[in-house]
């Protein structure tokens, strides 16, 4: 019985063999099932008397998933969820059933060096398998690649390289050996980050301090984020609270967006000092929109996660042409319940953008439902007549639109 089920498997497996002519698109949704009964039986196979085989089958499936993939439109990246899964069950099932360890350096050299970029995957998945024969196999091909490798474009070691030589040292066990090859590729705030969790991680809270103070002197302020995040959680474990709460203030003072407001929410919430705080903040903002309205829909966001409708209702009003369709909706919404008369001409301005916004092919549906929400505003006022006006003069005003027009008819309108 188990050799009969190991042969289903094999079957199935073979199925995942792709012709190469095939149109990009076709079958897709049937190859994405067929991996997905693949990777179930794998794992229906780890918990059996044939664990032994699985290593091998989820292999050659991974193998045979890896070329379709080039071959395959997968813009929605299904196949590379499910080529990610058979990987993971490949993984798991190693442990189980040890592979030859050589064996299996090899070919994970070959996935992540010689392969078209997938499947990604981390080793230290793959640490109890691979042994120390196995990692030091691996460490010895990857030094070999290395010595004639092309430098990349920034003139660095190939990114395959780099990874692989990372993730050995990161099984390794060594942290120190681990933080100086890290340290060999320094061009971006995450990368220190790894260094800080790494020297946090073990423990070593005050090196971690230092290499994040030092990753966040370098770099663009879009990748430092989570690297801050870090290093604010550092200083408060230490005690440095008035240093921590002065980065992120200073943060907010130099760009008072919605990002760095609650950044420095979190922080003052956790140094207690956040009803202190808070007004002198949220000042900052309205000045930052007095002088610069893009700043208007910061402000909202702050104000309706406080609960302060009126005031995002007005500051909206006060700065209707700097925000987008989607917050103006949001805040109709949630205005109309309780003053309908206050969205009437917002709606109508939607309206009127949303059918003059000629590249979305379904703004005739989006206008009519938006139409339909202000007739409810008009009855919740008492003044259907008024919508039926409007109505007029909008289908008088389109009146060349007429698939628009036809739509009206249809719902009614």
């Amino acid at each position: 019985m188990a050799s009969v089920e190991v042969e289903r498997v094999r079957r199935l497996i073979d199925g995942l063999r792709r012709d190469r002519r095939t149109h990009p698109r076709h079958g897709r949704g049937e190859y994405s099932r067929l991996a997905r009964d693949v990777v179930a039986a794998c794992e229906a196979l780890i918990e059996s008397e044939c664990r032994h085989d699985v290593p091998a089958l989820a292999r050659r499936a991974v193998d045979l998933v890896t070329t379709a993939l080039r071959y395959v439109d997968d813009s929605s990246g299904v196949l590379g969820d499910d080529l990610r899964a058979l990987m993971a069950v490949h993984a798991r099932a190693c442990p189980a059933a040890p592979p030859d360890p050589k064996r299996l350096a090899g070919w994970l050299e070959k996935l992540r060096l010689d392969g078209p970029g997938w499947p990604d995957f981390e080793l230290r998945d793959y640490a109890a398998a691979l042994g120390e024969k196995g990692r030091a196999e691996l460490a010895r091909r990857v030094q070999d690649r290395a010595r004639t490798a092309e430098p990349d474009v920034f003139g660095s070691t190939p990114f395959g390289i780099r990874v692989l030589r990372e993730q050995l040292a990161e099984i390794s066990g060594d942290v120190d050996h681990y933080v100086a090859v890290l340290a060999e590729n320094l061009h971006a705030a995450p990368q220190y980050r790894k260094i800080v969790d790494v020297l946090w991680n073990a423990g070593r809270a005050a090196e971690a301090e230092r290499w994040a103070r030092r990753g966040l002197e370098i770099g663009n302020s879009v990748d430092k984020g989570k690297l801050r995040d870090v290093y604010v959680d550092l200083l408060l474990e230490r005690g440095a609270t008035d240093e921590a709460f002065a980065l992120r203030w200073q943060l907010f003072d130099g760009n008072p967006i919605k990002t760095n407001y609650d950044d420095l929410r979190r922080t003052a919430e956790r140094i207690g000092d956040w009803p202190a705080v808070r007004d002198k903040a949220v000042s900052r903002l309205r000045d930052a929109t007095a002088g610069q309205p893009a700043y208007a829909d910061h402000l909202i966001g702050v104000y309706l996660d406080q609960g302060e409708l009126d005031d995002a209702w007005q500051t909206a009003v006060d700065h209707v042409e700097v925000l987008f369709d989607s917050r103006w909706q949001q805040l109709i919404e949630l205005r109309q319940p309780i003053h309908p008369g206050d969205v009437i001409k917002p709606w109508q301005r939607l309206v009127q953008r949303r059918l003059d916004t000629s590249t979305d092919k379904y703004r005739y549906g989006k206008a009519i439902e938006m139409l339909r929400r202000l007739r409810d505003a008009y009855r919740a006022v008492g003044d259907v007549a008024r919508f039926g006006t409007y109505l007029d003069h909008l289908r008088d005003r389109h009146k060349r639109k007429t698939s628009f027009i036809a739509k009206l008819d249809r719902a009614g309108l």
